[in-house]
């Protein structure tokens, strides 16, 4: 009987080129959503890079000590925006998805493959998403006459876009992922 165990438990590993696989298949398959995640993230740092990239000509209408907490409180609420829309996208995609979640588990997938599965096609849109609104935020500062270091704007966008897909999947993901097989094959969506 031990062998057995370890055979199932053999076939329950899942490599970082099958997961790849299925994401981006789960990608194609599901444009119009996956366009709609990526479109709120990319507006999210597109604003959060042209504020950033403008706050000195903002600060010259305002006081210094002003302008640091002016520029927090936009970039935060365009962030909060970005996470709900995001995780609300998500929580649609999710749904679509309980019966290919639940065939997937009476395979032999486990809780952490489907949540880990869900988190990588997350931040992979999510980076899209803070790429594309670098480049515009990037225009759109430069072109309004703002002046900022591109490479450390770079950096902050992937990053805050990587904590945004973090935040709005974790959620939705660890729901999909405690579903029981029978369960999520039950339910129609």
């Amino acid at each position: 009987m031990m062998g057995f165990d370890r055979m199932v438990e053999e076939k329950t590993v899942l490599s970082l080129n099958e997961a790849l696989y299925m994401v981006f298949h789960s990608i194609r398959l599901r444009l119009g959503r996956i366009v709609i995640v990526i479109v709120a993230i990319t507006a999210s740092i597109a604003y959060m890079v042209s504020l950033e990239l403008l706050a000195k000509v903002i600060a010259s209408n305002m006081p210094p000590e002003a302008i640091s907490t002016y520029t927090l409180m936009l970039s935060i609420t365009a962030i909060v925006v970005a996470i709900a829309g995001t995780m609300n996208s998500l929580l649609i995609m999710i749904g679509e998805r309980y019966h290919e979640i639940g065939t997937m588990k009476s395979f032999g997938a486990r809780d952490i493959h489907i949540f880990e599965l869900l988190l990588l096609e997350s931040l992979i849109l999510t980076i899209i998403g803070g790429f594309l609104g670098y480049l515009i935020g990037l225009g759109i500062g430069y072109a309004l006459g703002g002046s900022g270091d591109p490479l450390y704007l770079l950096g902050k966008s992937i990053a805050v876009s990587i904590g945004i897909g973090l935040v709005a999947t974790i959620y939705p993901s660890y729901h999909a992922a405690k579903l029981s097989p029978v369960e999520a094959l039950r339910i129609e969506v």
